[in-house]
């Protein structure tokens, strides 16, 4: 059931401010480009009327695509709020980019890296060779201190090398002043996907994490740094990273993370919804 946004319990709210994307990546639960670009204004009146200060995460498909993102952002900070930008980072490979992005007063990105360094990789899952625009968009981020958190889908017999060589890449970095977040997250056949036999279940895929990054169970239980249960996700602390484990398998309805009370979305009539059933029940529209 969808709330006004002056009832909102959520703590973050994923906002779809575009449809539209520089990319075509295999595995896409929002792959509708028809659907026009978010209404700013309706977004900022919506954001005004929230009760306490949330996280606004400025997601898509690609949020980089609208020429308006630095107001966005800076409008949305004024009203007291914290902002994050989830991106494929290909326009942050541009310094100047990113310092817009800095002067827009965002401090918080989640950059997607599903193939690390390998273009390989990207090659089978983001349909294109991605791996020089996405180091430079790292190095930027790294450059102008922000905090970073980095997005990887992990597939079945596909990437699994990535989860290690994703660590070795962001270890490279002995100047971040915020110790980044790694992300780490099953597929779930939501929209376009490269086919359920490619999706992991939890428990299998913490034991794929934990083989690549050569850690016990033991270790994780000593360096946990949040856990939810071992159905929707696992944090844990390593030297250079917080690991963060998410699972997007889906339940009997089709919906990953169900119930889920700390992630909502704005809607297209501008009420909020929990995230993944509104995902769910509008696949293929909104």
């Amino acid at each position: 059931m969808n709330i006004e946004p002056e009832n909102n319990t959520f703590d973050a709210l994923m906002v779809d401010i575009t449809h539209q994307c520089n990319m075509e990546c295999a595995n896409c639960y929002l792959p509708n480009r028809d659907i026009p670009d978010m209404d700013k204004n309706k977004l900022y009146d919506l954001v005004q009327k929230l009760p306490k200060k949330t996280f606004i995460r400025l997601i898509g498909a690609e949020p980089t695509m609208r020429d308006d993102l630095f107001e966005i952002i800076s409008t949305i900070k004024s009203f007291g709020h914290h902002v994050s930008l989830t991106t494929n980072g290909l326009k942050l490979h541009r310094e100047d980019y990113v310092l817009k992005l800095k002067e827009a007063g965002l401090r918080l990105v989640l950059l997607s890296m599903n193939g690390a360094d390998d273009d390989k990789i990207y090659k089978i899952v983001d349909s294109g060779k991605y791996a020089n625009l996405k180091i430079k968009a790292l190095d930027n981020l790294v450059k102008h201190n922000f905090i970073v958190n980095t997005g990887t889908i992990i597939l079945k017999n596909v990437n699994e090398h990535i989860v290690k060589k994703q660590y070795e890449l962001i270890s490279k970095y002995n100047n971040m002043k915020v110790k980044p977040v790694l992300r780490f997250r099953s597929m779930a056949p939501l929209g376009r996907h490269m086919g359920d036999k490619h999706c992991y279940q939890m428990n299998e895929f913490i034991a794929v994490i934990q083989s690549q990054l050569d850690v016990t169970d033991q270790y994780i239980k000593q360096n946990r740094s949040s856990i939810v249960n071992n159905l929707t996700g696992l944090s844990f602390e390593m030297p250079n990273a917080h690991i963060r484990l998410v699972n997007w398998s889906v339940d009997d309805d089709g919906v990953p993370d169900k119930g889920n009370e700390s992630r909502g979305r704005v809607t297209e009539d501008f009420k909020i919804a929990p995230f993944f059933e509104h995902v769910k029940m509008n696949e293929g529209g909104y």
